[in-house]
């Protein structure tokens, strides 16, 4: 993925027969938040950050902080990709 260092917003789908709910993406280059240094994402609401998740290999993501369950993280993750696609 060729990434940019500038935010953007995905809307998702995560309580099924819900709206979809908006996110802001960050891009976050930190090697103290993930290893080797790669690029992670600050996943924000409101202004209050949700999460930060990392591409663990193509379509799999963990979450490097926050309180997400799995599934969440995929459907966010997968949508980070997309955007890149």
């Amino acid at each position: 993925m060729d990434h940019q260092e500038e935010s953007f917003n995905i809307s998702v789908e995560i309580n099924q027969g819900l709206e979809p709910l908006t996110f802001t993406i960050i891009p976050v280059d930190d090697a103290s938040l993930s290893n080797k240094g790669a690029l992670s994402f600050k996943v924000t609401r409101d202004k209050e950050t949700l999460a930060i998740l990392k591409s663990d290999q193509p379509h799999s993501w963990q979450q490097l902080e926050g309180k997400l369950d799995q599934k969440d993280v995929n459907v966010v993750g997968l949508a980070i990709e997309a955007h890149y696609g």
